[in-house]
């Protein structure tokens, strides 16, 4: 009877957020580089369900004025406040800036800056919330970190190291505290650099290395509920890992990239870090490590790992996830998929009952190997475009999530009627207290259905405690 609720409370999930009508980009701007095309473009929503690519923000690094014109493939690119900057490497390996990127593309373009050209590998980069740069740089299968000052502007160079081991760090990002985190490639780890070592050369690593130990036979297990995708066999938490990003309960999650692992994971992965784990990577003495054994995935205070679906067979040397952003607005997560040409768009509410149906979930992004596509959220105050119609988007926000029964809906429409399911597909009441804010009783997972006025449907879950 177990195994029959159980199937029935998938199959009532799955076909709940199969209907989900959030658009793909909600008032905000996908930068994405091409490896091996000379080229970055930025993607905007059209609709509700799609996204396109805008020519004006198109950069064709081949074309370029002031002599820096170069078939070097993008490999990462990052903005602070409108400013786009570019790492590239395999030909002229250099750092661009594009000044007012974002308010003013074309300009940008033709004024673009060179900000160094000393190493013959340039890969992940990120801006800390002063403004500072920091490069992963060196050669293919060993970088360190570099720190390039803003008060400087960015003349001053600051080699923070690797932590005493060789390394490749793929993408960079920073928690609300202001500590550093890395994914390094070559030695399937994540690492931090604390806030207050940030200007220090050669300083102190915490890395939180894969596991060691047999996934099946040490506890390890996933997180999906649908049968197909939860089968996959997993045998590393990190393998090969690229993207790095934090949602906004400041969880970090990591995009395994996979190609270089002959014992593969046998589909694409995603890894979320716990704030707890976190701390206590950063509670490591200098340089020191630990290992992320299987069992540390059955207690909310370890990780977790989840399979993702792929159109194509995963196999071992193809590259599968690469850069990855979160907007913490709604908890989205975007991912470079390299193994499919594309990208993929996936709710982090909804995570656990992601399908193995690949264009459910399928970003109209071009994506390439073998670079590890750093790609960049942009906000809607940092590049801003009138080609497009974001006003036909509807979206939704609902806070807070988990609640103690009382919780807010703001939706862009007026919303005409809030309908709530359990588990198990049967109808809850959901009492309206004011005109935004509702209350359901009983403690439990419920989905919600949300009728705007102008007749689209949303789709939310909410857990009440």
């Amino acid at each position: 009877m177990k195994t029959k609720i159980t199937h029935k409370i998938v199959l009532i999930c799955t076909l709940f957020f199969s209907l989900n009508a959030y658009p793909q980009l909600v008032n905000r701007a996908l930068v994405v580089p091409e490896f091996g095309n000379h080229t970055v473009k930025t993607y905007f929503p059209t609709s509700a369900t799609t996204i396109a690519e805008n020519p004006s923000y198109t950069i064709d690094f081949s074309t370029l004025a002031n002599g820096l014109a170069t078939n070097a493939s993008p490999n990462c690119v990052a903005m602070f406040g409108n400013d786009l900057f570019v790492t590239l490497t395999s030909a002229n390996n250099r750092i661009y800036k594009f000044p007012n990127y974002g308010t003013d593309p074309v300009n940008a373009i033709a004024n673009v800056l060179q900000i160094a050209n000393f190493s013959s590998d340039y890969v992940g980069l990120a801006c800390d919330a002063s403004g500072n740069l920091y490069v992963s740089e060196g050669s293919w299968g060993n970088t360190t970190i570099f720190k390039y000052t803003v008060d400087s502007n960015y003349a001053t160079r600051i080699d923070l190291g690797n932590g005493g081991v060789t390394s490749y760090f793929a993408n960079i990002t920073f928690d609300t505290n202001g500590n550093l985190w890395a994914s390094d490639y070559w030695n399937s780890r994540i690492i931090a650099i604390k806030v207050a070592d940030l200007s220090t050369a050669s300083a102190p690593f915490r890395s939180f290395y894969t596991n060691t130990l047999d996934w099946n036979t040490k506890g390890g297990h996933n997180e999906n509920l649908n049968a197909n995708i939860q089968a996959k066999a997993i045998t590393k938490a990190f393998s090969q890992p690229e993207g790095i990003a934090f949602d906004s309960r400041g969880r970090l999650w990591v995009a395994n990239n996979n190609d270089a692992n002959p014992n593969a994971n046998a589909a694409p992965t995603l890894v979320r870090i716990s704030v707890p784990q976190q701390n206590t990577i950063l509670a490591l003495a200098p340089n020191g490590s630990i290992n992320a054994d299987p069992n540390m995935t059955n207690s909310i205070n370890g990780f977790q790992i989840w399979n993702l679906p792929s159109a194509k067979p995963v196999a071992a040397g193809s590259g599968q996830l690469g850069g990855l952003q979160i907007d913490k607005a709604i908890d989205r997560i975007y991912v470079n998929d390299q193994n499919n040409g594309a990208g993929m768009w996936l709710d982090i509410a909804n995570l656990s009952f992601t399908t193995d149906i690949y264009n459910d979930y399928k970003l109209n992004i071009t994506s390439t190997s073998t670079g590890n596509g750093g790609i960049y959220l942009a906000t809607s105050t940092q590049i801003l475009s009138t080609s497009v119609n974001q006003g036909a988007i509807a979206y939704t926000t609902l806070y807070p999530n988990p609640s103690n029964g009382v919780f807010n809906i703001n939706t862009t429409e007026n919303h005409k009627k809030i309908t709530a399911f359990d588990v198990l597909g049967k109808k809850v009441e959901v009492k309206a207290k004011t005109n935004n804010q509702f209350l359901i009783e009983k403690s439990g997972i419920y989905f919600l259905k949300i009728e705007l006025e102008n007749g689209t449907l949303l789709n939310s879950k909410i857990i009440i405690e």
